[in-house]
């Protein structure tokens, strides 16, 4: 599923594509994502540079302050990556891509 096809799922649940706001957070949803697929999937994340060029933000609207690029990330290649995928590469980290691209996705919301 593409990027934005994704977040209105989460929405449609309550909540939004998953922000991530700690190594802790990140090594729990990387090891979610293992544990429901017996794999290490890339899988969307709510981050996005969509509204400007080099602004990160989050989806569901808290502060962007947390990733872990991959070296050369976010490299915005050709002009087309503008949402943030999680697992890239050898090293499992994050890394910008187009939004059209399809895969799965990992939501999120706040416990009231």
């Amino acid at each position: 599923m593409n990027w934005a096809s994704a977040e209105r799922d989460c929405l449609a649940l309550g909540g939004n594509l998953a922000s991530i706001q700690s190594t802790t957070e990140y090594y729990f949803i990387r090891k979610l994502v293992r544990t429901a697929t017996g794999q290490d999937l890339n899988f969307w994340a709510g981050g996005h540079d969509a509204v400007m060029e080099g602004v990160w933000l989050w989806s569901d609207g808290s502060k962007f302050s947390f990733s872990r690029w991959g070296r050369g990330e976010p490299s915005n290649y050709r002009g087309k990556e503008h949402c943030m995928e999680v697992n890239y590469g050898a090293n499992k980290q994050v890394n910008d891509v187009d939004c059209l691209d399809k895969q799965p996705f990992v939501c999120s919301s706040s416990l009231k």
